[in-house]
């Protein structure tokens, strides 16, 4: 059981489930504590190798030294593509499948991305003189410091865990500064919400995804924004660039 529901998070994360079955595991999701633990390993793992593994060279090495251990689990392609096994075994726990996925991976920066990549102000409400912590987020964040902005926004969202805009804002600048695990999974559980930034969130999905050239992913977030919601225009014009 506990290798089906990996290889379930694999497929699911890497796309290759149908409507049906990708719903069938979110609401598995909301309460299989060991089914989300997978999947925050996965995302832990896919964006720290997005990080570490941008050389082509170093790609070259790990690939080949992959291939060598486990050739019982992945099948060559062609240069620097390697495909998982439809019957693939984890070995060493997650990871040893992870890194060949993530190897594979390649961050796509191309002209959808940035075109379609905006975000929304921070406004916060005028509350005196005084500088709030909340004041120096937006001011950090609008000025697209997002490093010292997440500093700042994961105080905020410690200290109050339940305020959906602090939330909104930290997922953006973590998946900004490269910590995409950890923010995938703020907007997901905005997006389970009834917040104002509900569809914020799944915008904010789809885009990490398309960052990743991930089209099959990024087209699942922007089909769940429904034509009331303000991003539905922006990922109607998306979803028929795709």
């Amino acid at each position: 059981m506990t290798k089906d529901k990996i290889l379930w998070t694999a497929q699911y994360v890497e796309g290759d489930l149908n409507q049906a079955e990708r719903l069938e595991f979110e609401n598995l999701l909301l309460h299989d504590q060991e089914l989300k633990q997978y999947l925050a390993d996965y995302y832990a793992i896919h964006g720290s190798l997005q990080m570490q593994l941008s050389n082509d060279a170093g790609r070259d090495v790990l690939v080949g030294t992959l291939q060598m251990l486990n050739k019982e689990h992945f099948v060559a392609e062609q240069p620097k593509v390697v495909k998982l096994s439809s019957y693939i075994k984890w070995v060493s726990g997650v990871a040893a499948v992870l890194v060949l996925v993530m190897f594979i991976w390649a961050p796509w920066k191309g002209d959808l991305y940035e075109q379609f990549n905006t975000v929304p102000q921070m406004n916060v409400a005028e509350r005196g003189a005084e500088i709030t912590d909340l004041d120096q987020a937006a001011t950090l964040f609008n000025d697209q410091k997002y490093t010292e902005a997440k500093a700042v926004l994961a105080k905020l969202n410690s200290t109050d865990p339940e305020n959906a805009m602090v939330a909104y804002y930290y997922s953006v600048s973590l998946i900004a500064t490269n910590e995409v695990a950890k923010g995938r999974l703020l907007l997901e559980d905005l997006f389970k919400g009834e917040s104002v930034y509900k569809y914020d969130a799944a915008y904010a999905m789809a885009l990490s995804y398309l960052k990743e050239d991930k089209k099959a992913d990024t087209k699942f977030w922007l089909e769940k924004i429904p034509n009331e919601a303000v991003q539905y225009e922006k990922a109607q014009q998306l979803l028929r660039e795709l």
